[in-house]
């Protein structure tokens, strides 16, 4: 096994270890992943069977190992700006999380100022300076902090992720911000 933790081929034995962690037994995790046996359970966890990241990220909902799914998501590149996720000991304190959440927010702030000060700057025709890296990272540190609050709710008082993002939904169909159905994207291409 390599050192590297962000290494897929660490990943069964993350796998197994998660399991354990929650307490479940080879057996269980087969009936809450979908009708799986023992032997099916023992051969990903061994690295026989191939992993998909669908089979990961419910095994790892499964054992509420959320910053797993975010390793799940960045080991298989599957959005651009999926990171290497937050050690869980951070998320095991809300108090903790929300100072954090409130650091990153005024940096972001800032960082943010700063960036729209550049962009105003940026005329047709002039010579483009780079990118405000540093600024720009430091807006991004917010999806981290976001996730960290998140989780240590999610832990300490039971805030239920599923229905918050139900929620968000929700208003962000109402008010108009979430993606358009498949059929009014259509219309709009027409």
């Amino acid at each position: 096994m390599s050192n590297n933790p962000y290494n897929m081929d660490n990943l069964s034995t993350l796998l197994r270890i998660e399991r354990q962690r929650a307490k479940l037994s080879q057996y269980q995790m087969g009936k809450i992943i979908g009708k799986r046996n023992q032997s099916f359970i023992s051969n990903v966890e061994n690295g026989v069977f191939p992993l998909t990241p669908e089979l990961c990220i419910k095994w790892f909902e499964a054992c509420g190992a959320y910053e797993h799914v975010d390793l799940v998501h960045y080991l298989f590149r599957l959005h651009p700006t999926a990171a290497a996720p937050i050690d869980p000991a951070l998320n095991e304190s809300a108090s903790a999380a929300v100072i954090n959440m409130i650091h990153q927010l005024e940096e972001a702030l800032q960082a943010t100022r700063y960036l729209a000060r550049w962009l105003a700057n940026d005329r047709p025709g002039r010579q483009a300076e780079e990118l405000p890296m540093a600024d720009i990272k430091q807006i991004f540190d917010l999806i981290p902090a976001n996730k960290t609050l998140i989780y240590s709710l999610a832990r300490s008082h039971g805030l239920n992720m599923k229905e918050l993002a139900e929620r968000w939904t929700r208003k962000a169909l109402v008010s108009q911000v979430a993606m358009a159905k498949t059929e009014e994207r259509q219309a709009l291409l027409v």
